[in-house]
């Protein structure tokens, strides 16, 4: 089978969308594969949220298409968004209630993924409670539980220190496996240095999509997206 059939999971056709009168993204079209790890970068109001949304259907897009070949997971800028019971158990068993599960496989669901993320010994915990960067860990794993083929990351380090972000980032690296794909907007490339591709927005469309060693050839690009040149491309240059 081609790639195109058997391997892409998302793909957007020339999709435009507005907001507050003015267009936010225009004719804007892309690709995520299998277990593909993909940045999305661009400044502050470049539309990389909007873009998020709009891909998990939170948003509408004036024209253009989108299809999806499963799942989609979100993880929000403040996990407080995606937050919605008093305790740990409550907010990893909330997306399991629209998959009518019977008890016992919500359970053993909650149970796999409080080892698989390190929540087991806070399940009973108020979220109120926990740090910030524990807030955003429930938030990934409350995320992940329903088993999605993609997980949407809105800049989700932004509000944490050092070591929360550190601690986040190896969670995300170590969840793209067989079958689940990420698509992590920032504007912090060191977040995203590993990635399979780099995606840069910018003038409401697509500036850049390709890999590495693509984007260490052609610098220039996140000048024209209104972003400095990350120390990791210029020390390669």
């Amino acid at each position: 089978m081609s790639r195109e059939s058997c391997d892409i999971l998302l793909s957007l056709e020339a999709v435009t969308v507005h907001a507050d009168g003015r267009k936010i993204l225009e004719s804007f079209s892309l690709d995520v594969s299998k277990a593909e790890s993909v940045a999305l970068l661009g400044r502050n109001g470049s539309g990389k949220t909007t873009l998020l949304r709009t891909i998990a259907g939170l948003k509408r897009f004036s024209s253009g298409e989108i299809t999806l070949d499963g799942g989609i997971g979100m993880v929000f800028q403040n996990p407080e968004s995606a937050l919605f019971g008093a305790t740990v158990e409550e907010n990893l068993a909330f997306p399991l209630q629209s998959l009518q599960l019977d008890r016992n496989r919500i359970f053993e669901r909650i149970q796999q993924s409080a080892r698989k993320f390190g929540l087991t010994e806070i399940l009973d915990r108020d979220i109120l409670t926990l740090s910030g960067g524990q807030r955003q860990l429930v938030s990934i794993a409350a995320a992940l539980i329903s088993e999605p083929s993609i997980l949407l990351l809105d800049e989700p380090l932004s509000m944490m220190d050092r070591q929360d972000r550190e601690s986040i980032l190896q969670t995300v690296s170590e969840i793209v496996g067989s079958e689940t794909s990420v698509l992590f907007a920032t504007n912090r490339f060191s977040e995203v240095v590993g990635f399979d591709r780099f995606v840069i927005i910018g003038n409401r469309r697509k500036l850049f999509d390709g890999g590495i060693e693509e984007l260490k050839r052609t610098p220039s690009v996140f000048y024209e997206a209104g972003m400095s040149v990350p120390f990791e491309i210029v020390q390669s240059c």
